[in-house]
């Protein structure tokens, strides 16, 4: 389907997944104000950026919690709502790059021809080396992530975002994150370990609710 983002790559990364399919670590998310598991791996991964655009930013939480935790580079925003003030509210009027960019819980209310067109203008803002972090909902989970939220359009896997990425000449790096209580009590640690396995092993689904990808840009080696 020519001019369609969402085939522009589409038998490249068929091919990635038939050669290598990797595994993908757990990871874990829970509510705070400092970061968890999950966000300290973000933190490390734009830490040394001299600048960072947080696509999505909405309540502006990560910003706090990363500026918190010391990320000290240049800090831009952008988001479509009006609730709070950002530095961009529409990515086409962005001309300039960026060392870092954040693209948390956003991908899963466009349409598949929508979050492609979206990945491919975010990879244009990435400087060379630049890395961009992307958390959106596990479409291999269950319940599948549509059904949390009515602006949920179209939910993604692990599998395929990795190929994506690396198909696009990035080092892709995906997990898969379990949301949940930092500590669980003894029956509630039970109780969530026979629904992994019965997710897992009897459904063949997953018991994981989001993936994250660092996905890094190669950088370009200079002709000889």
């Amino acid at each position: 389907m020519p001019g369609d983002p969402a085939y522009e790559s589409y038998w490249a990364r068929k091919e990635l997944l038939i050669r290598s399919k990797p595994r993908f670590p757990v990871v874990r998310w829970w509510e705070t104000e400092r970061l968890c598991e999950i966000e300290r791996i973000y933190f490390e991964a734009v830490r040394g950026a001299s600048s960072l655009l947080d696509v999505g930013a909405g309540d502006l939480r990560i910003q706090r919690k990363l500026n918190a935790a010391g990320f000290a580079g240049e800090y831009h925003t952008q988001d479509i709502g009006l609730e709070r003030s950002y530095t961009y509210s529409d990515l086409a009027a962005i001309r300039r790059s960026y060392g870092a960019i954040l693209c948390l819980d956003v991908l899963e209310h466009l349409t598949l021809q929508d979050g492609m067109a979206l990945l491919g203008r975010l990879a244009s803002l990435l400087e060379p080396d630049g890395v961009l972090v992307l958390q959106t909902g596990n479409a291999l989970y269950l319940p599948e992530p549509r059904a949390w939220d009515m602006t949920h359009l179209h939910s993604y896997n692990g599998p395929d975002l990795w190929a994506y990425f690396t198909a696009q000449g990035f080092d892709a790096t995906v997990y898969r994150i379990v949301l949940g209580p930092e500590r669980r009590g003894p029956i509630d640690a039970a109780r969530f370990r026979i629904q992994a396995w019965v997710k897992e092993k009897i459904l063949g689904c997953d018991y994981a609710n989001n993936i994250a990808v660092i996905a890094r840009k190669r950088k370009v080696s200079p002709s000889s």
